[in-house]
């Protein structure tokens, strides 16, 4: 209820300040997905969740919940806080179940915002829950800056698909550098 009120309420105001075009949107089927993005901005979970036509369970640095009306928000939305700079069984755990029930999980692989990408750093756990799932992963890269009334565009890549198996950490690295290359360049 919260989610949808974000979605159409907020984002009526929000979209008249941050026009956006999406591009190559693929058909969403009702099943598990792992959106994938680079991350600009702090605006970049609530205006892709307003044009996704799913709910999106993001995952978000554990330290958000210290500000009061940021916890108050992903109490109510459903995200799952992660605790940076190691692996984060809990949050992995959590994830995890969110795609086996079949919801979309959305991800910025990168851990934070950038302005300067290297595709190094997308962190492998992105690749550990897409292989170990079997999700497909959705990649998205955002075009634009955060200016008012400049329009943005939102380009989806080609959907990479998984399929359900374990992996070494090496190739988790791996796949994850294929990964940030196909939201940075599209291929």
């Amino acid at each position: 209820m919260f989610y949808n009120f974000l979605k159409y309420f907020v984002g009526f105001f929000v979209r008249l300040l941050y026009p956006y075009k999406v591009e190559n949107m693929p058909p969403i089927e009702d099943k598990s997905y792992i959106l994938v993005a680079n991350h600009k901005s702090s605006w970049d979970p609530l205006i892709i969740s307003i044009f996704f036509p799913r709910p999106i369970r993001w995952m978000a640095k554990k330290e958000l919940y210290d500000i009061p009306i940021v916890k108050f928000i992903f109490d109510h939305t459903g995200v799952i806080g992660v605790e940076r700079g190691h692996g984060d069984p809990k949050s992995t755990i959590q994830a995890m179940r969110v795609l086996r029930d079949g919801e979309v999980l959305g991800i910025f692989p990168e851990g934070t915002r950038v302005q300067n990408p290297d595709y190094h750093n997308g962190k492998s756990g992105t690749a550990l829950l897409a292989s170990r799932t079997g999700t497909d992963i959705l990649p998205i890269y955002i075009d634009g800056e955060y200016k008012p009334f400049r329009r943005r565009r939102y380009i989806f890549r080609d959907p990479i698909p998984f399929e359900k198996k374990k992996l070494s950490t090496e190739q988790y690295e791996e796949i994850m550098y294929d990964i940030m290359k196909n939201i940075y360049e599209g291929e």
